[in-house]
């Protein structure tokens, strides 16, 4: 869960960002980042995808709408842990 929403706060910072550039930064595999991508359109992420060429860019559409919850869910992810 908290590669996909590094994933879209990424899109949302960088604005379009080819799949390659995804990958790099995000050290997964183009089968993984478009596994990532697929989860967060589920969980309401508005990700627009074009093709230029042989290439793929990923944008996403509706960043103002979806990154106060999105930050805050990354905050959670990355304090969770099986200590009290």
């Amino acid at each position: 869960m908290l590669k996909t929403l590094e994933i879209i706060d990424t899109l949302n910072h960088y604005g379009p960002c080819s799949a390659a550039t995804l990958m790099t930064m995000h050290t997964v595999s183009v089968a993984t980042l478009k596994r990532h991508i697929a989860e967060a359109r589920l969980l309401g992420a508005d990700v627009a995808s074009v093709k230029v060429g042989a290439s793929w860019s990923f944008e996403l559409l509706n960043g103002p709408k979806v990154m106060p919850l999105c930050k805050r869910w990354i905050e959670l992810e990355r304090g969770r842990t099986l200590l009290s």
